[in-house]
C-alpha cells in the first residue's frame, strides 16, 4: 500500500440542511514523493466535498484533508446509517487504491403541510372542502386531523380521520362540514376556522379557511314578494274597476238581444184547433278535429357546461346534440359557487341566447321556459365565459351551466 487515509471521528451525526466537517489524515507510506486523488464514493458521494481533492507529499510524510458533507433536506434524504468512502488514487501507481471509512448517522426531520384546494366556500349550512396532507420530511407521518373552531359555530366530520403518509407523498382529505345554526339575518356572516394535523411528538401542521354562511332566505327574495304582492293587487284593482263592470254590461245587452217569441192561437166554434206545431232540431254538424302529430317525448336529458377561465381570460364549453337527435331544453340554471366577477353567455353555434352578468347572481339562478329551446343535430350548445375577478385568491373563475331537458330522435 503506497498511502494510508483515515478519519479522525466514526460513527459522527448529521442533520439533512446541516454541514458536517470531517477531518482526513492522509500518509504517504513509501520513500518517494507522489501525488494522491481523494474520490468521494459510496450512497453518500452526492453530498460531498473534499478540500483540496489532490495532495502532493512526500515520502513519509502527512497532511489533513477536510472532507464537507451536507445531505439536502428533502424527503428524498433517507435517515439512518450510511457509509461515507474516500478513496485515495496514487498517481504513480494508480492500481494501488487506498480507503478511508466511517459511518454517518444522517438524522430525521419532520415537514407535515396542509394545502386547502377550497381555502374559501359559501353556502347556506353545509359545505365540503378538500385538502391535501403532505408529508416533506424523510419519515413516516402518522397525523390525526382536528377542526378547531373557536366561536363553536361550525361541526364537520373528516374522510378518512387519520392518515399515515410516505416521505415524500401526500393523502386526500375532505371534511364534510356544516353550521350548528341556520342564519336568518340580512347579509352573509364570515366564519373563519382553522385545521390541524398533529402527531403526539412532532410539531403540528395547520392550514386556515373561511366558511360564508349565506342567509337562510335570498336577499331579493323580498324584493320578489313585494313585485308578486304589487302585481296582484293591479290584477285585483283591474277586476273590479275594468273586467267586472264590462263583463255585467255585455251580459245585460245580450239578455236585451234575445226576444221571446209567443205564439197565440184563436178558437173559433166548430171548428178544431190547429194542431200544435213541431219545432224539429237541425242536425248537429259534425266537424272534423284533426289528429295531433305524435311528437317523441325522447329520454331525459341532464348535462353540466363547466368553463375555468383564468382573470382577465376568457373560457368556454359545448355540447353537440348527436346525429339523429333533437334536444329540446326545458330547464336551465346557471351555477357560481365561487361568486366570481365576469359575464357568461349561452348561445346557439355563436349566436347567444342568454347573458348573466356574474356579479349579479349567487349560486345558483335556475330558469324555466315557456317553450322548450330546440336544437338540432349537429348544432352546439355553447357557455362561454369571460372572467374579471374570482373570490380565491389567484384562481381562476370556475362557473357552471346544467342543462335540463330531453334528447329524442328527429
Amino acid at each position: 500500500m503506497v498511502a494510508q487515509a483515515q478519519f479522525s471521528d466514526t460513527d459522527v451525526k448529521v442533520q439533512p440542511g446541516e454541514t458536517l466537517t470531517l477531518p482526513l489524515t492522509l500518509i504517504n507510506l513509501g520513500n518517494r514523493t507522489d501525488s494522491f486523488t481523494l474520490v468521494p464514493s459510496g450512497l453518500l458521494a452526492g453530498w460531498v466535498r473534499i478540500e483540496p481533492p489532490t495532495v502532493t507529499l512526500f515520502g513519509g510524510s502527512q497532511q489533513q484533508i477536510t472532507v464537507t458533507l451536507r445531505p439536502p433536506q428533502l424527503a428524498t434524504t433517507p435517515a439512518g446509517p450510511a457509509p461515507l468512502t474516500v478513496r485515495v488514487i496514487p498517481q504513480d501507481e494508480p492500481d494501488d487504491v487506498g480507503i478511508a471509512e466511517t459511518t454517518v448517522i444522517v438524522g430525521a426531520f419532520h415537514d407535515r403541510r396542509l394545502h386547502l384546494l377550497q381555502p374559501v366556500v359559501r353556502s347556506r349550512r353545509r359545505a365540503v372542502y378538500e385538502f391535501l396532507v403532505e408529508n416533506q420530511g424523510n419519515s413516516q407521518a402518522s397525523c390525526r386531523l382536528h377542526l378547531v373552531d373557536t366561536s363553536r359555530r361550525l361541526d364537520g366530520d373528516f374522510d378518512p380521520p387519520a392518515v399515515g403518509i410516505e416521505p415524500g407523498a401526500n393523502s386526500l382529505v375532505r371534511l364534510r362540514m356544516k353550521a350548528v345554526r341556520r342564519h336568518w339575518r340580512r347579509g352573509s356572516r364570515t366564519l373563519p376556522f382553522s385545521i390541524e394535523a398533529d402527531q403526539q411528538g412532532y410539531p403540528t401542521a395547520e392550514a386556515q379557511a373561511t366558511f360564508v354562511q349565506t342567509p337562510a332566505f335570498p336577499d331579493r327574495l323580498g324584493r320578489r314578494l313585494l313585485g308578486l304582492a304589487v302585481l296582484a293587487g293591479i290584477f285585483v284593482a283591474s277586476w273590479f274597476v275594468l273586467f267586472k263592470p264590462l263583463a255585467e254590461r255585455t251580459a245585460k245587452k245580450a239578455a236585451r238581444a234575445v226576444t221571446p217569441t209567443v205564439i197565440v192561437t184563436s178558437t173559433v166554434p166548430g171548428q178544431q184547433s190547429p194542431p200544435p206545431q213541431t219545432t224539429v232540431q237541425p242536425a248537429a254538424s259534425t266537424v272534423a278535429v284533426p289528429t295531433p302529430t305524435t311528437v317523441d317525448p325522447g329520454d331525459p336529458f341532464l348535462h353540466r357546461l363547466a368553463v375555468s377561465a383564468n382573470v382577465g381570460a376568457s373560457g368556454s364549453d359545448q355540447y353537440v346534440v348527436p346525429a339523429g337527435k333533437v334536444l329540446r331544453i326545458t330547464d336551465y340554471g346557471l351555477q357560481n359557487p365561487g361568486q366570481d366577477h365576469g359575464t357568461a353567455v349561452m348561445a346557439l353555434n355563436d349566436a347567444p341566447l342568454v347573458e348573466w352578468n356574474l356579479e349579479v347572481y349567487g349560486s345558483n339562478d335556475s330558469q324555466a321556459v315557456r317553450s322548450p329551446l330546440v336544437f338540432q343535430a349537429g348544432q352546439a350548445v355553447k357557455f362561454t365565459v369571460a372572467c374579471t375577478s374570482s373570490d380565491v385568491a389567484g384562481g381562476p373563475c370556475t362557473p357552471g351551466l346544467l342543462l335540463v331537458g330531453t334528447l329524442g330522435n328527429a
